[in-house]
């Protein structure tokens, strides 16, 4: 799997538990990226449960370091770009 493979993917499994989520990514390097995920408070779980297995095997089987990490939208508003 590409980066931009796995960067398309975990966005959709977030997506699909929060809709309404705003996505920032940040690409590191050929190999490394960061997702933030700005959504309710009570979507976090749903969305670690979502991405948590899938960022470990990507790390593991791909060598890709995709971290995904949740603000609440309420209090933590996305810069813009």
């Amino acid at each position: 799997m590409t980066l931009d493979e796995a960067i398309a993917d975990l966005s959709q499994r977030i997506k699909n538990v929060s809709p309404d989520a705003v996505l920032k990514i940040q690409r590191r390097s050929a190999e490394e990226a960061a997702i933030r995920a700005y959504a309710p408070a009570d979507h976090e779980e749903a969305i670690r449960s979502a991405t948590q297995e899938i960022t470990l095997k990507l790390l593991t089987e791909d060598g890709l370091d995709v971290q995904v990490l949740v603000y609440d939208i309420a209090t933590s508003l996305p810069k813009e770009q």
